[in-house]
């Protein structure tokens, strides 16, 4: 940290103050510029500081609503919680009240344990001041592209798409991440052949404010190069995942990555509508049978009532299959001409159980030469509206449906 960061203190009326300044007053990197009661909210116009600091002996919904409006006045400013008790229990409602992270303080005044946590604070600022400048340089930047694929029939072959496209666009020289939002049932990490040590749900469990970099830890590499943010390792554990948090995710991987690939569930799940919405494109897939393209036909209706305005192109996987069904019939089912014609081969089967994708497993099959196709339309693509943003558009959840 350059020269001194300036924070602002507030305290809660069970709070030692004695403690509180022993911690605050042992690091020339940490100026507190004055001490505030929690009672006294802060005046808009007001100067805010480097950080804001809020002492408690526990978290309440009184504090929540004061950070709540502290975030209003400077929204730019990181805040840190310091509380005296343990944490277990509300850390996930002050960091939806807008806390950047949280740190336990000793109960008493011990100059040695007040040293050591006073390091301990000032490197947290530092991490949260850290966040918050890279968040602002996200929103100065161009983000890459991401490809939300659609399936909207299981089975249909959307995570083979999903996995064969990341795969094909690493082995190409991009930088490529791959979410698995199957939340409950995921299988991208299976069709890739890796073991989830770190999924999305420790993401969420490890707490503290999220950046870039420690995104980047909890995320699997593949031989390929594609790295993969995977689910949860049991269908118990989707439920701490929101789609708040989700939406924090996507910037953070489209500011390090060309393309970021998003596998979803067979539903328009509120986690799905989120991508949809945070996505510069869709990749639908589906196949020759009725129920597939029924539901395909619906999932772009649903597409063109969110007034979807990102390119949306159109998979027909186990395109040559003989079930009485013409390219002609999905051209009239679904309204549009398939983009790219994947085959039928029975070594998708195989390279799925072996857990290495026919993309580069079998590079010389005709299957393989589809998903390489579909990654070269990618590639050759001109770049979508900076920051993938798209004036004017209304989604099934700003509607409250």
């Amino acid at each position: 940290m350059t020269g001194s960061a300036h924070a602002r203190v507030v305290l809660d009326s069970g709070v030692d103050r004695a403690v509180v300044e022993a911690m605050l007053t042992n690091s020339p990197q940490l100026d507190v510029t004055e001490y505030l009661d929690l009672h006294e909210p802060e005046q808009p116009g007001t100067p805010g500081g480097d950080a804001l600091i809020v002492a408690c002996v526990t978290y309440d919904p009184t504090i929540g609503d004061y950070v709540r409006t502290a975030r209003q006045l400077h929204p730019g400013r990181p805040v840190l919680l310091l509380c005296t008790s343990d944490t277990n229990g509300y850390v996930s409602d002050a960091l939806e009240a807008g806390v950047d992270d949280i740190v336990t303080v000793p109960s008493d005044a011990d100059p040695r344990l007040a040293q050591a946590m006073s390091r301990q604070l000032v490197f947290t600022v530092e991490k949260a001041m850290a966040r918050h400048r890279g968040e602002a340089a996200i929103g100065d930047q161009k983000l890459g592209r991401m490809i939300c694929v659609l399936g909207l029939k299981g089975g249909g072959g959307k995570t083979l798409t999903s996995s064969n496209l990341a795969t094909s666009l690493a082995a190409a020289g991009h930088t490529v991440a791959i979410i698995d939002l199957d939340l409950q049932f995921g299988d991208v990490g299976l069709s890739l052949g890796m073991v989830p040590d770190r999924t999305i749900y420790d993401l969420v469990r490890s707490g503290g404010s999220l950046d870039a970099e420690k995104v980047a830890d909890f995320l699997t590499v593949h031989p390929s190069g594609a790295r993969a943010l995977l689910a949860p390792a049991r269908p118990d554990q989707a439920g701490v995942v929101s789609t708040e948090f989700l939406a924090e995710v996507y910037p953070l991987l489209r500011a390090t990555h060309e393309f970021v690939i998003v596998d979803t569930p067979p539903s328009f799940t509120p986690e799905v509508i989120g991508a949809v919405d945070a996505s510069s494109e869709v990749c639908v897939v589906a196949t020759l049978d009725s129920l597939a393209l029924k539901n395909g036909k619906l999932g772009l209706e649903t597409l063109e009532r969110m007034n979807y305005r990102g390119r949306i192109r159109l998979v027909l996987n186990r395109a040559d299959s003989n079930v009485g069904i013409s390219r002609e019939d999905v051209v009239a089912v679904m309204g549009m001409v398939p983009d790219i014609l994947v085959p039928s081969d029975r070594n998708i089967t195989r390279s799925v159980n072996q857990g290495e994708p026919i993309a580069l497993l079998h590079r010389r099959s005709d299957a393989a030469r589809a998903f390489n196709a579909l990654a070269g339309l990618y590639i050759a693509d001109q770049a979508p509206p900076e920051n993938g943003h798209r004036r004017g558009r209304l989604s099934l959840r700003r509607r409250g449906r």
